[in-house]
C-alpha cells in the first residue's frame, strides 16, 4: 500500500507539471485556434532568465521567478504581435512558432554556456516524509501551486470580463467582434498567460531535482502534447485531467515495466495512452466534436 501511494503521489506531482505546460498550449489554442509550438522557447527563456536574475543579479528566488515570468510573457506578446499575427495560415503559423523554439535554444545557451547551471532553488534535494511516503520539497510546493493555478483559470474564465470575452470568441469570434470584443487584445492576453506558464514550467524543470538549467529544456514542453490532445486541445480542465492521467500512468510504468523492455519505455507510455483514448474519443476527453457539413 505504501508503494502504491508513493507511485500515486509521484504521478500526481509529475502530472501537475504536465498540466502547467499543457495549460500554456490550451490558452492560446482556445483564443486563436493556433497550436503554439513556441511554448518550448518560453520554457527555455523562463529557466535561463530565472538563472540570470537569481544567481547573477542576486534576486530572491521567488521574486526572480515572478520577474522571469513577466519578461517571458512580454516576449510572448511581442512574438504574437510581430510574427504570428502577420501570418494568416494556421499551418504556416505553427511552423513559425516551431522555428522560434528551435532558434531560441542555441541563443540562450550561447549567452549562458554550461551543461547544467545551478538555479539555487530553496528546496534542493530535500524530501518530506509523511506516513512513510517520501515527497520532494519541490513537488510539495508544485502540487498546491498547480491547484491555485487551476482555480485561478476557472475563476478567470467564469467571472472576469476578459475571460468571458475569450469564451465568447471561442464560440463565435465574428459575433464577439460585433459586440465590441477586441480579439487583438485577447490574443495578446492569451499569449502573455502562455508565456508566464511556460516560464514557470521551465523554472520547475530547472530546479535541483529537475537537473538544473541546461540545454534541451524545450523538449519537455512537447511532452505536454499528449496531455492536451488527450484532454482536448481547447479545454483547460482537459489539460489538468490529462496531465494527471499521463503523470500517474507514466510513474506506474516506471515501477512496473521490466527493465528488459528498455529504460525509455515509460516515455512512450503517454503516447500509447493518448492513442487509446483517441480511438474512442477523437476530440479528446473534454474536446468539442467537430461537425462537418457535406
Amino acid at each position: 500500500m505504501t508503494d502504491a501511494l508513493q507511485i500515486l503521489i509521484s504521478g500526481i506531482a509529475l502530472g501537475c507539471l504536465y498540466a502547467v505546460l499543457g495549460l500554456g498550449f490550451v490558452v492560446v489554442a482556445r483564443a486563436s485556434g493556433i497550436l503554439n509550438l513556441a511554448q518550448g522557447s518560453f520554457v527555455v527563456l523562463g529557466a535561463y532568465l530565472a538563472y540570470a536574475l537569481i544567481r547573477q543579479l542576486g534576486m530572491p528566488f521567488w521574486i526572480g521567478v515572478i520577474v522571469s515570468m513577466m519578461l517571458v510573457a512580454t516576449f510572448a506578446v511581442v512574438l504574437e504581435a510581430l510574427v504570428v499575427h502577420r501570418i494568416t495560415d494556421h499551418f504556416a503559423a505553427l511552423l513559425a512558432t516551431f522555428g522560434v523554439t528551435i532558434a531560441v535554444g542555441p541563443v540562450v545557451t550561447a549567452i549562458w554556456p554550461g551543461d547544467s547551471l545551478n538555479l539555487n532553488d530553496p528546496w534542493g534535494l530535500d524530501v518530506l516524509r509523511v506516513a512513510g511516503i517520501g515527497i520532494t520539497a519541490r513537488d510539495a510546493v508544485l502540487i498546491p501551486i498547480t491547484a491555485v493555478l487551476v482555480l485561478g483559470f476557472f475563476l478567470f474564465f467564469r467571472f472576469t470580463r476578459i475571460g468571458l470575452s475569450l469564451r465568447a470568441t471561442v464560440i463565435d469570434d465574428e459575433a464577439a467582434r460585433a459586440q465590441g470584443v477586441s480579439t487583438r487584445f485577447l490574443f495578446g492576453i492569451s499569449w502573455a498567460i502562455a508565456g508566464a506558464l511556460g516560464a514557470f514550467g521551465g523554472v520547475v524543470l530547472a530546479t535541483t531535482v529537475g537537473g538544473g538549467v541546461r540545454p534541451g529544456l524545450e523538449v519537455y514542453a512537447f511532452l505536454a502534447l499528449p496531455v492536451i490532445i488527450l484532454g482536448g486541445l481547447e479545454s483547460p480542465m482537459g489539460a489538468v485531467i490529462g496531465g494527471l492521467i499521463i503523470g500517474v500512468v507514466q510513474q506506474v510504468a516506471v515501477f512496473v515495466v521490466p527493465e528488459s523492455w528498455g529504460s525509455g519505455f515509460a516515455e512512450v507510455v503517454p503516447y500509447i495512452v493518448m492513442l487509446a483514448i483517441l480511438l474512442v474519443r477523437p476530440a479528446g476527453l473534454f474536446g468539442r466534436k467537430q461537425v462537418r457539413r457535406a
